[in-house]
């Protein structure tokens, strides 16, 4: 990503692979790629690529050319951001690497809001699944979801959200992440049985915000505190089943062993008030109860970057949190304080 304008080329950064068409007067007529939590590759497919290959050639025999090409934006240069200069080492500057360089800018210039973190929501959010070889098609509805209330069905083709027009489900995400956090009526084209159709879906404020496990695969969230200043490797099957864990209908609980403390960088301090509060490395952690919670809040959890997701959006600061580990053989609790 050196030397690449991100003002003009506008994608989610976080991705494995993204794919823009483009007008060489800067219009991106459509987008692809995109992931979400179930897989890095969920919006990956050899026939929704060729699908969004031919909605791009398609835009572009019908653009009407700008009479002159538009002027970049005000150039933005990962490399003359200030945040990241202190870590450019002049080697390639990966993707996953600008959202937390200009969260920790904005971080400095006292601009940066939480909500920021809520970025190329998946389709999911709106109650929409897709077809993952025909990205415009929906195949299921969220009951009581936005999609469901304003009338669309599964068999309906998208043509559009807002001005967004759709070939691929980052077309999706791209219209979503620019509308406002705030809410409002998000205008929605479609088509059910060649016959095209329009609708509204009512956004109440906050509705950019998604569950734990969906944020869990963003790279960003360790750059966010609370942060519980441990970490591990997450047991196998095998491994639970020698500690006789288990859960009814056969579900496979989550448990992980800590293999490391964080005492070094910025949040070191999260690590030292772990270990000071007797946390050690080899431990097993079984469970967390936090106050005001109901049993162990680890039943819903799956794996170890779900752990860290979840930590960081719903811990909060001054809480005293209880750790249950296993330590050559036996049951320990741990009163962890949340710190700032």
């Amino acid at each position: 990503m050196r030397s690449v304008n991100l003002s003009r080329y506008i994608f989610d950064t976080g991705l494995t692979f993204a794919v823009l068409w483009m007008n060489a007067d800067g219009t991106i007529y459509h987008r692809f790629g995109g992931r979400d939590s179930r897989s890095p590759h969920q919006w990956l497919s050899l026939p929704s690529l060729e699908a969004g290959m031919r909605a791009g050639l398609a835009a572009h025999a019908s653009h009407e050319a700008l009479a002159a090409v538009a002027p970049d934006p005000e150039p933005l240069l990962i490399e003359q951001v200030p945040s990241y200069i202190k870590r450019d080492k002049g080697a390639c500057i990966h993707c996953h690497s600008i959202r937390p360089a200009l969260y920790e800018e904005q971080l400095a210039e006292g601009s940066w809001k939480r909500d920021m973190i809520w970025r190329y929501l998946p389709p999911s959010q709106i109650g929409l699944d897709l077809d993952r070889d025909d990205q415009r098609r929906v195949i299921r509805v969220s009951p009581d979801s936005a999609a469901h209330k304003a009338g669309i069905q599964a068999g309906d083709l998208l043509v559009a959200l807002s001005s967004q027009r759709v070939a691929t489900a980052s077309d999706v995400m791209f219209a979503l992440d620019q509308f406002p956090t705030e809410g409002g009526k998000l205008s929605v084209a479609y088509e059910r049985s060649g016959v095209p159709g329009a609708t509204k879906l009512d956004l109440a404020p906050g509705w950019k915000t998604v569950t734990a496990k969906e944020f869990s695969w963003r790279s960003f969230k360790w750059g966010l505190t609370p942060a519980p200043g441990f970490g591990g490797t997450q047991l196998t099957a095998g491994e639970l089943t020698k500690l006789g864990l288990s859960k009814p209908q056969g579900q496979t609980p989550f448990a992980f062993r800590v293999t490391y403390l964080v005492t070094w960088g910025d949040n070191q301090r999260f690590g030292q008030a772990a270990m000071k509060a007797g946390l050690r490395e080899g431990d097993t952690l079984l469970s967390i109860r936090m106050p005001g919670s109901a049993g162990n809040l680890m039943r819903d959890l799956t794996s170890v970057d779900h752990f860290h997701a979840w930590w960081r959006l719903t811990a909060t600061v001054g809480d005293v949190v209880t750790l249950g580990v296993l330590r050559s053989g036996e049951q320990v609790e741990i009163e962890l304080t949340v710190l700032e």
